[in-house]
């Protein structure tokens, strides 16, 4: 067993207070003991930084990670970024290098994350993912197989796939499965409520974009508003399928038949639904991805009261689609920037132990306790004090991001 030990100006343990000249031991890529070295060698220390878990990215789409910039212009309306996106996915779907080019971003995406202090995603994949770039990388990938049909036509083959997908990963252990029933606008009601017996059968999570817009709640209401002709220029309108009066809450009592559940945004949530969140917290999240939100303009998100009330938030970077880069780190700086009486703790929670329980991955990420991963992310801090650690934590200049410490294999 090759066993060592790092030594940090403080440790930020997440399921305990920060340590000051924080010492911890690992080996064999787990790891051993908090607090002291017991590793039969002498200390590294590593100066003026932070240890903390390496960070857990709850929801991207790394398929478009080859974009240098978002789609649009910030404020762009939703279907037309929704129209925008179909549009590019259907033109490179018929290039004679198509595999190629989503293995390449995928890869790019996946080479973000970590090398920006992220140990682990919840990845939403279409049909045809390239397998080989999670068999290629250290990131914990859980995949959620994207999957739309709102016709009846579509729910039985679309079953058939994902049943195949949650099956296949129990024979591998570079990735876990996911199921994605993508939106309430593109997804049969049967489609979700079909799937959720699934996803307790092969115990797999189960995502789903939910209160995302003001135009989502339209349409489940009444039927109406600019998602219809976006659906209808594509031929994916099926105006019978959503009953009439429908809203969020009546997807999130059937999401809570899953085995576990993300609410994928939930931008505009009503003060039941986050209700009926917070009372089945231990196997229902919500995905707040700040700087997406930021983009579309939405109106102000309802962290604060998700928070009071108990819901477990995890956080996600959405895509380069919606987002300037991956770095989970700076959707936890822009938290703090923008929801000043929120505890610093609290944000970094949201980028740890909470994102591991939505994705189920708690048992191996989240935290600096014994037994789980070693993997780490590392923050610079500056020179000076604070009564509240997390505050040096939290001052890194915009930009500043964290590095992902290697596993104990790699540090001889």
């Amino acid at each position: 067993m090759h066993a060592f030990a790092l030594k940090a100006r403080y440790l930020f343990p997440v399921d305990g207070p920060p340590i000051p000249d924080g010492v911890l031991t690992m080996a064999d890529e787990r790891i051993v003991a908090v607090g002291e070295n017991v590793s039969g060698s002498p200390l590294r220390d590593l100066g003026n930084v932070a240890l903390l878990p390496g960070l857990i990215n709850a929801h991207t789409h790394l398929e478009f990670s080859d974009l240098s910039a978002p789609l649009g212009q910030s404020g762009v309306a939703f279907a037309d970024w929704i129209a925008s996106i179909v549009t590019r996915r259907r033109a490179q779907s018929v290039a004679a290098d198509w595999p190629q080019l989503r293995y390449r971003a995928v890869e790019r995406g996946l080479g973000e994350v970590e090398r920006t202090g992220t140990v682990a995603v919840g990845e939403i994949a279409p049909p045809g993912w390239p397998e080989a770039t999670f068999q290629a990388r250290p990131v914990d990938g859980t995949v959620f197989l994207e999957l739309l049909g709102l016709s009846q036509e579509r729910v039985e083959p679309l079953l058939a796939q994902a049943a195949e997908h949650a099956a296949g990963a129990a024979a591998q252990t570079k990735w876990r499965a996911g199921l994605s029933p993508h939106a309430p606008y593109t997804v049969h009601p049967e489609l979700l409520a079909r799937m959720c017996p699934l996803c307790r059968q092969f115990r797999v999570p189960l995502a789903m974009h939910l209160a995302e817009t003001r135009e989502e709640l339209e349409l489940l209401q009444s039927g109406s508003g600019p998602l219809v002709p976006m659906l209808q220029s594509f031929n994916a309108w099926h105006p019978d399928a959503i009953p009439r009066g429908s809203r969020p809450l009546d997807y999130l009592r059937i999401m809570a038949q899953s085995h576990r559940a993300l609410v994928v945004h939930g931008n505009y949530l009503a003060p039941d639904e986050i209700a009926f969140l917070a009372a089945r917290t231990a196997r229902m999240s919500v995905v707040y991805c700040p700087r997406t939100h930021a983009y579309f303009r939405h109106e102000p998100y309802p962290l604060p009261s998700l928070l009071a009330a108990g819901v477990n938030v995890a956080i996600g970077t959405d895509s380069r689609a919606s987002n300037p880069d991956l770095s989970l780190w700076e959707e936890l700086c822009y938290i703090r920037q923008h929801f000043g009486g929120l505890a610093s703790a609290d944000v970094l929670r949201m980028g740890t132990i909470n994102g591991a329980v939505a994705l189920g991955v708690d048992a191996d990420f989240g935290s600096l306790t014994p037994g789980k991963s070693a993997r780490l992310a590392i923050v610079p801090l500056p020179d000076r004090d604070d009564r509240d650690p997390h505050s040096l934590l939290f001052e890194s200049s915009p930009g500043t991001m964290p590095l992902c410490c290697v596993n104990p294999k790699q540090q001889d």
